[in-house]
This record gives C-alpha cells, sequence and structure tokens, in this order.
C-alpha cells in the first residue's frame, strides 16, 4: 500500500468510507418488507426504522467539526470505522428491533461523520490538478455501496437471512482501516495547529512539496498588510470577507438541501416501494428495477470523475440539473397513464443526471470553497444540513405518497430541481484546478460568489 501513488491511497480511503456510506443508507431497502413482516411494522414504524440512520446521521455531522478540529482528521475516521465495526457486528448477530434501532443509530453517527471529515481530508491532501476527481470518487464510490446493497438483496434475497443481506457492509469497513492505517494526518490540519514540521513531513508524504513550497513563497513575498491567508497564519475577518463567507456557507447548505429535496434520497430508500406504485410486481420484479436503477447511478458517477475537473463544476451542474427536471416529467407521466417502463426510464435519466451533477458536485464544492480557519465548521453545518433534510424526507415519504399521490410527490421534487437549475446559472463559481489557498484568498477578499474561482483555461495546472 505505502509503495502506490498518495493520490491512489487517499482515493481508496475515500472509495471504502463511500461504500459504507452508500452501503449504509440503502441496505435497509432491500429487507424493508420483511422486517415489517417480523417485526409487525406499519407505515409510520417503518418510515422510522428507515430514518433512525439518517437522524444519526445528523449528529455524527454535527461531531464531526469540534472533533476533528481538536483531534484531527485521521482519529475522526478512525471513530468512525470503529462505529461501523461495532454496528455490522451487532447486525450480524440477528439482533431484536430495540438493538438493530440501535447498530443503524451506530452506523449513522459513523456516516455522518464521514460525510464530512473524509471529502474534506481528501481535498487536503490531493493535488489541485486531482482534487476534484478525488473528492468526486466519493459519490462514486457511495453509488457503488448503493450498487452493492441493491445486488446483495437482489442475488439473495430469498437464500439469505435479512441480518446477512444488511451485515455485508463489515467488510468495506475492514479494509477502509487498513488503508487508513498507510495515510498520514491532513498537512493543513497540521499546519493549523502549528505544527510545522509535521505538516511538512505529511505533504511529502502525500506529494504536495510543490504546493506547499509555492503557497510558503508566495506568503512570504506579501507584506502583513496584503498577506493571503493560509492555514497557520488565517487572515483577519473583514465585513467584506464575513459576507463573502456567509454567502459561501448558503451556498453550499442550499445545494445540500437541493440535494435532498431533489428527491434522490426517497427514490434511494424506498425505491422497491415505488417501482410497484409505478407497476411493476412486488419482489423480484420491483428489485429487479431497483438494481438497474442502482446500475445507471454508478455508471453514470464513472463518467461524472471524468468530467468534473475537465468540463468543470458550473457546466456539469446546470446540465445536470435541467435533465434532472426532464426525468421526472416523465416519471409523473408515467405514474398518471400508468407506464411503469416509461418510469423507469424517467427515473434512469434522473440517477444519471444526478449523478454528474447534484450527486458529487455538493461536496467537491465545500470542501473547496470555505476558507481553511472555518473549514470544519462551515463544512459541519453544510453537511448537518443536509442529514436534516435528508431525515424530513426519509421520515415522511411514504406517508406524503399515501396522503397526495405519487405524481404530485414527484412534482414537488421537479420544482427542487428547477431551483437548482437557476441558483447554479446565477451564483455557482467555477473552481476547476484552482489551489485552496487561492481561493481562500478570494473568499478573505470579500469577493462575490461567481468570481470565487479562476476563469476557466488559466490558473495553475490548467
Amino acid at each position: 500500500m505505502r509503495g502506490l501513488d498518495p493520490s491512489y491511497r487517499v482515493a481508496a480511503l475515500v472509495c471504502c468510507f463511500g461504500i459504507l456510506f452508500g452501503f449504509g443508507i440503502t441496505s435497509i431497502a432491500g429487507v424493508l418488507e420483511r422486517l415489517a413482516v417480523i417485526f409487525q411494522l406499519d407505515t409510520s414504524a417503518q418510515e422510522t426504522l428507515v430514518s433512525t440512520l439518517v437522524i444519526a446521521c445528523f449528529a455524527g455531522a454535527m461531531l464531526a467539526a469540534p472533533l476533528s478540529s481538536r483531534w484531527g482528521r485521521r482519529p475522526v475516521m478512525y471513530l468512525a470505522f470503529a462505529l461501523t465495526l461495532a454496528g455490522y457486528a451487532v447486525i450480524l448477530s440477528e439482533p431484536a428491533y430495540g438493538v438493530l434501532i440501535a447498530a443503524r443509530l451506530a452506523l449513522g453517527i459513523s456516516i455522518g461523520l464521514s460525510s464530512m471529515v473524509v471529502p474534506m481530508y481528501a481535498a487536503e491532501a490531493t493535488p489541485a490538478r486531482k482534487r476534484g476527481a478525488v473528492v468526486a470518487l466519493f459519490q462514486l464510490a457511495i453509488t457503488a455501496g448503493i450498487l452493492l446493497s441493491y445486488t446483495v438483496a437482489l442475488l439473495f434475497v430469498s437464500s439469505w437471512s435479512w441480518f446477512y443481506i444488511m451485515g455485508v457492509g463489515i467488510i468495506p469497513g475492514i479494509l477502509g482501516v487498513w488503508v487508513l492505517i498507510n495515510l498520514p494526518e491532513s498537512p493543513r490540519w497540521l499546519s493549523a495547529k502549528s505544527r510545522l514540521e509535521d505538516a511538512g513531513n505529511a505533504a511529502r508524504a502525500l506529494s504536495l512539496q510543490q504546493e506547499w513550497h509555492e503557497a510558503a513563497r508566495q506568503e512570504e513575498s506579501l507584506d502583513a498588510n496584503t498577506h493571503v491567508p493560509s492555514a497557520a497564519h488565517p487572515a483577519t475577518p473583514t465585513k467584506k470577507s464575513r459576507t463573502s463567507i456567509v454567502a459561501v456557507l448558503v451556498l453550499c447548505s442550499t445545494l445540500f438541501i437541493l440535494q435532498n429535496f431533489s428527491g434522490i434520497d426517497a427514490i434511494l430508500y424506498y425505491a422497491p416501494h415505488l417501482f410497484q406504485t409505478l407497476g411493476f410486481a412486488p419482489g423480484t420484479a420491483s428489485l429487479a428495477a431497483t438494481f438497474g436503477l442502482g446500475l445507471a447511478n454508478f455508471l453514470a458517477t464513472i463518467v461524472a470523475l471524468k468530467l468534473v475537473d475537465n468540463a468543470g463544476r458550473r457546466p456539469l451542474l446546470i446540465f445536470g440539473s435541467a435533465l434532472m427536471t426532464v426525468g421526472l416529467a416523465l416519471v409523473i407521466l408515467a405514474s398518471l397513464y400508468a407506464m411503469p417502463y416509461i418510469g423507469l426510464i424517467g427515473l434512469c435519466l434522473f440517477i444519471v443526471a444526478f449523478a454528474i451533477s447534484l450527486g458529487p458536485l455538493p461536496y467537491v464544492m465545500m470542501s473547496e470553497l470555505f476558507p481553511s480557519a472555518i473549514r470544519e465548521n462551515g463544512i459541519a453545518v453544510a453537511s448537518s444540513i443536509s442529514w436534516l433534510f435528508n431525515a424530513t424526507i426519509a421520515f415522511t415519504f411514504l406517508s406524503v405518497i399515501n396522503t397526495i399521490g405519487l405524481s404530485a410527490t414527484i412534482g414537488i421534487f421537479m420544482v427542487v430541481c428547477l431551483m437548482s437549475l437557476i441558483i447554479s446559472i446565477i451564483y455557482l463559481p467555477e473552481t476547476r484546478r484552482v489551489r485552496l489557498e487561492d481561493i481562500e484568498t478570494k473568499v478573505m477578499q470579500g469577493e462575490k460568489l461567481r468570481n470565487l474561482g479562476l476563469p476557466r483555461g488559466t490558473g495553475p495546472n490548467t
């Protein structure tokens, strides 16, 4: 493992956490009907079982900022792995309902911690020319975890007990611990704690020497009044910079709200039920359609990895939001006129568009836009807001469908996708291949959101 390029090691860590994320939030989907029979759960109780993990994710995201700021990124990731292994060990013991809830709480806290810390660590530990792809790899790994959970459910629903189907998640947890052992602490966190020698050693271990030396030379060349803020010496916020920081916080939080209210969580958590509502037969047919959805999600995210550092963040989010709107319009059409396969096509189009835009890009943008002095708190707030709205969807989706119908519910999601399109056109900056320090300089200078990145085709590593 130590012989690998450091970027690949960081990417491997991101993959392990992403798979745990995706598998953890969707593994319940394939066994929910079985659990409803075993534990005699009505609609409200099923929503509670699903949303328990998501509520715990919110708590984990809230804890991530103070813990990662005080302890560092690696200890928090070790804590996340410990909670993961404990949660899946309990699930594999065929627990009673109350103990299953406790295990899902542990998994949720772990996922919440990782949703904030892992993209931040990946952004801090990866060269600018690779940063977008490595951070976006988190979303690819999430889709791989989702696909894994759907595949296991489809293949083994009739031969495995429910706790084995859910317990498969322990495998990427064990692999992730081994990968993390072979990675150093974030050099930017070490620098912020004035551990400059350790920061230099970590930068060398991660092949970040060139960026590290460029940042140091840039800082030395400026006097105190025009000093570019760094992780070790953050600038004193001015009124303009505070306004810019608030704007970044609002933008990142809004992207996550749009991500969750686009309908993606409802579709992923309740996909078999959704396909049954569209007209697919219960059992293998609905699970097969669900697997097709997961496969489309995974393949499209592979494409997004290539595009994010070439096409750029802004064009992808604009194009993807438009396609998501079209896909949901097809789902509404399918629901109104009983055309299940049109619904499947619409959902696949929605998933593909989501995978290249509103799926990975909020993680990329939040890891890039927040200045180092508030990076932990800013990312934690954005992540926590994401999980709060995620929990809202998980806790209400089945009840909303029962109340207003599938077409009206999907219509609400379509309006959210239109809002994503409008906000992306007006406010989203382009940060492709721009060093974190250069983005931070513009934030601290009070630049408007749209000006935080360099123009396309300019800047370092272009």
